[in-house]
């Protein structure tokens, strides 16, 4: 097979970043040990504020652990759009991201991780190459001080893929590969992952790294990046225990996953999807949601919710929004954090509306930026309708959700010198949908 200089040096690149035998993996047949269980109360209770933020609290059959670090564990779903980004911290103060992602949500992650005064990450999880998951990983790498990376050992040519593996080589770090029974080693919660099993072909969700958080007997986690039903298969094929009191739905709720043998599997409280609002892919599912409701499982979404923070001490799970981390792009349904960490309201935007002509119209503010630039995307002609425009790269399609009227700002990344870059912009407004069209050529 022929391979041209690109895609020679690509791959120099990527055997480079990966490190061998990396990480701390048990036997695939081997069980974590049970902690010594001290005490076991048999209670049922559910409470539920209506003058606070908290959504959900459950303290069910909880058991006290002899071993439990004092404290609680902390689970953040940012609110990136159509995307994943997930923070974990634990008791002992470590820092866990898994995804960052599209290309323009880097700056709204590193934003947010400031914001909850996180300066260093114990671990970067890159869940697969795709770019909803790692688009903004790279400026996180470039950001923040990174002790361990971690990613599936499958090669992807795009862009975004060789931005986020420049910018892992650029932080002198190597990747340690995420396969199932490693182990990423905490001293305050455990977290090994039970996915991917094997090996797949050229399909980038199959590769989904899978990692299950345990943290006493309530707070348990899996987050299953985009893994479809054939990884789900796999994984219950190897007798792991993948239960858990949270479920993050697989691919923002596409009917590729989230199967009802999966949910047997796991039998989770709680399912956390991440969505955007608008998106063309029609998501989530109504046929999911319907599963997760027929199981009783409680749904709670970031296109609804925005930023989500889990709570556990180990016996019980709390849910509330956290408004002040928004996109700082978003519609005005919550505020917009400073880097005092304190929210502010948003502009008041004009209710929703059309125009005399009906019509939209777009532009940018800079047809010739240069790579790794920003531009600002203004669409006007339905002030405050939610819309989404589709950036048509030379190698990939990033779709991005911005707001009639507001400048959206986008981080171009090295887009291809001297090609035409064509934005395709969508709204749906009372049933009725507008469309229009602008571009730029990055030189």
């Amino acid at each position: 097979m022929k391979i041209n200089r690109t895609g020679a040096w690509f791959l120099l690149l990527f055997f480079m970043l990966f490190c061998s035998g990396c990480g701390q993996t048990q036997p695939a047949n081997s069980q974590p040990a049970k902690e010594k269980q001290v005490q076991q109360v048999s209670t049922e209770k559910s409470e539920s504020k209506a003058d606070s933020k908290t959504v959900n609290k459950t303290d069910s059959h909880h058991k006290s652990t002899a071993s439990l670090p004092k404290g609680k564990l902390k689970v953040y779903f940012f609110d990136v759009g159509q995307g994943d980004s997930i923070l974990i911290q634990t008791p002992k103060g470590e820092n866990v991201l898994i995804d960052g992602g599209n290309n323009d949500k880097g700056d709204d992650v590193v934003r947010y991780l400031r914001q909850l005064h996180v300066s260093q990450l114990d671990d970067v999880i890159a869940t697969h190459p795709d770019a909803d998951h790692i688009g903004g990983l790279d400026t996180v790498l470039e950001n923040l001080k990174v002790k361990n990376v971690y990613a599936p050992r499958v090669v992807n040519t795009t862009r975004t893929y060789e931005d986020f593996l420049l910018a892992v080589k650029n932080s002198r770090l190597k990747i340690k590969q995420a396969k199932a029974n490693v182990d990423l080693g905490l001293q305050g919660a455990s977290m090994k992952f039970v996915g991917p099993v094997k090996d797949y072909h050229e399909e980038m969700n199959d590769w989904s790294a899978v990692v299950k958080l345990s943290y006493g007997e309530k707070g348990t986690f899996l987050f299953t990046g985009d893994a479809p039903i054939r990884s789900e298969e796999d994984m219950i094929a190897t007798h792991q225990d993948l239960s858990s009191q949270v479920l993050k739905v697989g691919h923002h709720g596409s009917k590729t996953a989230t199967s009802q043998a999966f949910l047997d599997a796991v039998k989770p409280k709680y399912a956390i999807i991440s969505v955007a609002k608008v998106n063309s892919y029609g998501l989530p599912n109504d046929e999911v949601i319907n599963r997760l409701k027929s199981n009783h499982i409680q749904i709670f979404r970031t296109d609804e919710m925005k930023t989500i923070l889990a709570v556990t001490d180990g016996h019980s799970i709390e849910f509330q929004p956290v408004p002040s981390l928004t996109p700082n792009h978003s519609s005005s349904e919550a505020g917009n954090a400073t880097a005092s960490g304190k929210a502010v309201p948003p502009a008041k935007q004009p209710s929703q509306r059309t125009t005399s002509n009906g019509t939209l119209q777009a532009k940018v503010d800079d047809q010739t930026p240069e790579q790794y630039g920003k531009i600002n995307l203004m669409v006007t002609g339905l002030t405050g309708a939610a819309y989404q425009a589709t950036f048509h790269y030379k190698s990939k399609d990033t779709v991005y959700q911005g707001t009639a009227g507001t400048p959206l700002p986008v981080r171009i990344s090295r887009a291809a010198p001297g090609y035409e870059v064509r934005i395709d912009i969508k709204a749906v407004v009372k049933g009725k949908t507008y469309t229009t069209h602008t571009s730029f050529t990055p030189q």
